[in-house]
């Protein structure tokens, strides 16, 4: 599959990340409008890690920036982001103009997933979980996040494609990964996570791998995330393809 589709899955899986967010939170809702959807997470009203907005074009984001700002007003949310493409410097200025600042520049990798060269699981102790509270204290703890962050987002499972895994290390939960079956084949990839204590023993790698070839097993050919620039280093290490930097755009208002 050549870049372009690669990177279609990439952007496919930001609007379904942010109705994640919006589901298994019970503050969370999706508003859309014609091109554009935004997760509202009042449950993490300074986080723009869980109010994003996603939009097919410049020309429907700005027509409807008015009621995307007021939305987030309403909802009591403090900082939400805009995700703009790989070199969309018209984005990237036109957001400048409304007060966004560029907050982060991940990474938009994806791969055929029988040209990953993934380790072997072994004998990790993983299993599948719906507990999405535990999910979520893996990441706030693995990546220092204060609260309210991802155990206050997470607050309960819903049925969707999404599917939760853990692995522990000597019994105790140490790693996880969330991953979307999405009906295009595509496995995404978020919430990746291992505590500072249990690194060192490939947790969050031969977790992965154990998703993907489940991931296999259920049909699906390909896998797309959104890495940090740190961890892009390890997801090329295993054959994902860097199919350019994107930007989120934040909005903050002080408090």
């Amino acid at each position: 599959m050549d870049d372009g589709n690669l990177y279609g899955r990439v952007r496919g899986l930001l609007g379904e990340e942010a109705r994640l967010f919006a589901a298994c939170s019970s503050s969370g809702r999706m508003v859309t409008w014609p091109g554009v959807i935004a997760s509202v997470v009042a449950a993490a009203p300074d986080r723009s890690m869980f109010n994003w907005v996603v939009h097919e074009g410049l020309d429907g984001l700005l027509v409807h920036y008015p009621a995307i700002a007021q939305t987030y007003e309403d909802a009591g949310v403090r900082a939400w982001t805009v995700w703009v493409d790989p070199g969309d410097a018209d984005a990237a200025k036109a957001l400048s103009k409304r007060g966004h600042l560029l907050d982060s520049q991940p990474v938009a990798m994806a791969a055929e997933i029988a040209e990953l060269r993934l380790p072997e699981a072994g004998d990790l102790d993983w299993i599948e979980t719906r507990d999405m509270g535990l999910v979520g204290r893996i990441n706030d703890n693995a990546y220092g996040f204060p609260p309210p962050a991802f155990e206050a987002v997470l607050d309960h499972w819903i049925e969707t494609r999404w599917h939760a895994y853990i692995a522990s290390l000597n019994g105790i939960p140490a790693g996880s990964v969330l991953a979307h079956f999405g009906e295009n084949g595509d496995c995404g990839i978020s919430g990746v996570a291992t505590l500072a204590e249990a690194r060192g023993h490939g947790i969050a790698t031969r977790l992965l791998a154990a998703v993907l070839g489940e991931a296999r097993r259920l049909g699906m050919a390909t896998t797309s995330l959104q890495a940090s620039p740190a961890g892009a280093k390890v997801y090329a290490a295993l054959g994902y393809r860097n199919l350019g930097t994107m930007g989120m755009w934040e909005k903050r208002r002080a408090v």
